[in-house]
């Protein structure tokens, strides 16, 4: 990898932190500056725009969240627990803040569900991943017998995201632990009530 790489990649970590807790109306390219420790001309050879940056910010958490997703469930065998690892991983980005400033598709989403096209198609693309992988496993605990044949896997996955999710932003809200653990139960209960044979 080249040096240029190299900047390139070392301001999209720096920045990548920056967007996630601050959004992008609320970073500013002075931030950026002086948070990677590269002049605006420096930058500016590795990027055209703050949107250019905030794209290559957002994929990169995006990444860092699928990873953290991906060793979690890895420990995990059977599609019911694999759906708590997710809950686990997500009650510890408000508890333990592994990934600075928490879920980068809902942070996204909520900042620029009307703001700026180009990054709520991403989230919307990064969401429509999550989703899918959810209801892959969903499908898996049906072919195993584990879950109910009859089970709508796109609205179980909908609302198993949607309790996840929404106990994150109660969280973040509030500023309070207890609602991503009240929702983050829900879905057990919804998992051994609704869904489990």
């Amino acid at each position: 990898m080249g040096k240029g790489q190299v900047t390139k990649e070392y301001i999209i970590r720096q920045s990548a932190e920056l967007f996630n807790t601050k959004g992008y109306a609320g970073t500013s390219l002075s931030e950026i500056i002086e948070r990677s420790n590269v002049r605006k001309g420096g930058i500016y050879n590795h990027f055209e725009s703050k949107e250019e940056i905030a794209l290559s910010a957002f994929d990169y958490m995006f990444a860092k969240l699928k990873n953290i997703l991906t060793e979690a469930m890895s420990e995990r065998s059977e599609p019911a627990e694999k759906i708590l690892a997710i809950c686990d991983v997500y009650i510890k980005l408000v508890e333990q803040n592994i990934l600075e400033g928490g879920c980068p598709i809902l942070n996204t989403a909520v900042e620029n569900d009307d703001g700026h096209p180009m990054l709520k198609q991403r989230a919307q693309h990064a969401m429509n991943e999550l989703m899918t992988s959810l209801g892959e496993i969903i499908k898996e605990g049906i072919k195993r017998k584990q879950f109910r044949s009859e089970i709508e896997v796109e609205a179980a996955s909908s609302v198993i995201i949607a309790l996840i999710e929404g106990g994150v932003m109660l969280s973040k809200l509030y500023n309070d632990n207890k609602y991503i653990r009240h929702c983050t139960n829900q879905v057990k209960i919804y998992i051994h009530g609704g869904m489990a044979v």
